[in-house]
């Protein structure tokens, strides 16, 4: 095989290994939520899953460090061991604790995929090819995440009609009200789930067959080493645009971070059947790969710093609109489906821009330490707004109801400064201008 055809191999690889792990990030992000919140024992854990997933960020970017010395491919099969490991143990396990440390090393194992994305694309794609694999890699992981999504609440109450020996409709309606489970029943609910859970070690092992075949030499890694050993300059840092993107990358980061991780804790909580609330979560995924999709026409429309904060406060309607699902009665399901399209999609349609805009602001050299600068900020961000939703938040009434307004005032600020500070001198490049004045 020449090395051409090597790099194209390995890229293609990952985008096979990055969509089996996008059907683990919808099972962490959708099962295991309510499997810890059905519990008392547990529901703190359920509370904290913005930590979790700022853990995972940190825990992706740590185990980076590692490539120098080991490459790609161990540090790849370790999170797919990993992952094998924390969903298959999940069904023997009853210590709080030991849940706890099984969480945190299921979403380092799908986290890390997400962190060392770029670093192994850019090693193995060329200038010619590189936007297709990156968009093909991103856009698949999302398919996998809505198909786990969809599907994962109709497993679960497959599960628990099996295990209660009742129809399957019988058993959806039981899901919608988990408060009035029989002791029985509730069993049979955490059993269905664990169930489930167990299914994806399969799914995990899928993943990890792929990472045997990638064709791994030691220049691909060294690579790396020789600019991690770098120097970063801290005084870019007097720069405000660098400074101001990394506040409103917090914030942006925190303010879902309230959110993104209780969807299905919130919507089960309004009365929603389980498996209706999967097939509701799944469409914010499909949302995700249809608008990103289309960014390139809006952020040529509208240019790159209108684009990320216009989507910011367009997503905002859609937040309340889920947080006020209730009030609309037995329309509830089509509005809360509603809210949840357009939120996702809103919110995500400028991703591209999110990623690239920043690198704007450093020189080539600086790239790559900003962008981990940037990493680690989103798992601070998600950490500590776990920490807040779960010291605060949910302790009150319609603590959950309550964090989407927290958010979307969040976004509010995020987006008014983004779109303040950085419009004029970034929303188009010189020569995007210079074609609009033609044009």
């Amino acid at each position: 095989m020449n090395e051409s055809k090597r790099l194209t191999f390995n890229a293609w690889m990952f985008i096979i290994i990055y969509a089996v792990v996008g059907l683990l990030g919808g099972v962490a992000l959708d099962v295991l939520p309510t499997y810890l919140s059905v519990s008392p024992e547990t529901a703190n854990l359920a509370k904290s899953m913005s930590i979790f997933l700022g853990l995972g960020f940190l825990g992706g970017a740590a185990l980076l460090l590692l490539i120098p010395k080991t490459g790609y491919k161990f540090i790849i099969g370790l999170a797919c061991i990993g992952s094998m490991i924390g969903l298959g143990a999940v069904k023997y396990v009853s210590s709080v604790t030991i849940l706890a440390i099984i969480t945190g090393v299921i979403f380092v194992g799908v986290c890390l995929f997400d962190a060392i994305l770029p670093s192994f694309l850019t090693c193995y794609t060329t200038e010619k090819n590189k936007n297709f694999i990156f968009s093909t890699a991103i856009w698949t992981n999302i398919a996998g995440m809505t198909i786990a999504s969809f599907f994962g609440g109709t497993l679960i109450t497959w599960q628990f009609s099996k295990i209660l020996g009742v129809a399957y409709e019988k058993a959806k309606e039981l899901t919608a009200n988990t408060d009035a489970f029989s002791a029985i029943q509730h069993q049979a609910y955490l059993d269905a789930h664990t169930q489930v859970l167990f299914m994806f070690v399969a799914v995990a092992v899928i993943a990890f067959i792929p990472v045997l075949f990638i064709k791994q030499k030691p220049v691909d890694y060294q690579v790396v080493e020789k600019k991690e050993k770098q120097k970063f300059d801290w005084s870019i840092f007097a720069n405000k645009y660098i400074v101001l993107f990394v506040v409103y990358t917090f914030l942006i980061r925190f303010g879902a971070g309230l959110i993104t991780p209780h969807f299905s804790v919130f919507l089960s909580d309004m009365g929603i059947a389980r498996s209706t609330v999967s097939q509701l979560v799944a469409y914010q995924y499909a949302a995700m790969v249809l608008f990103v999709m289309i960014s390139p026409i809006v952020i040529k429309k509208l240019g790159k710093v209108v684009c990320l904060g216009g989507m910011a406060l367009l997503a905002i309607p859609f937040i309340m609109l889920i947080a006020n699902g209730q009030a609309f009665g037995s329309a509830m399901v089509p509005a809360v489906g509603i809210g949840l399209f357009f939120r996702s999609g809103f919110a995500n349609l400028s991703s591209p821009v999110q990623q690239s805009l920043p690198m704007e602001f450093v020189s080539k050299e600086l790239r790559p330490a900003y962008s981990s600068v940037i990493f680690v900020i989103m798992g601070a961000a998600q950490i500590l707004a776990g920490i807040f939703s779960r010291s605060f938040l949910l302790q009150l009434e319609n603590g959950y109801g309550i964090s989407y307004y927290v958010t979307g005032g969040i976004y509010v600020v995020a987006a008014v400064m983004l779109l303040v500070v950085f419009t004029k001198k970034y929303n188009r490049s010189s020569s995007e201008d210079q074609n609009q004045a033609a044009a």
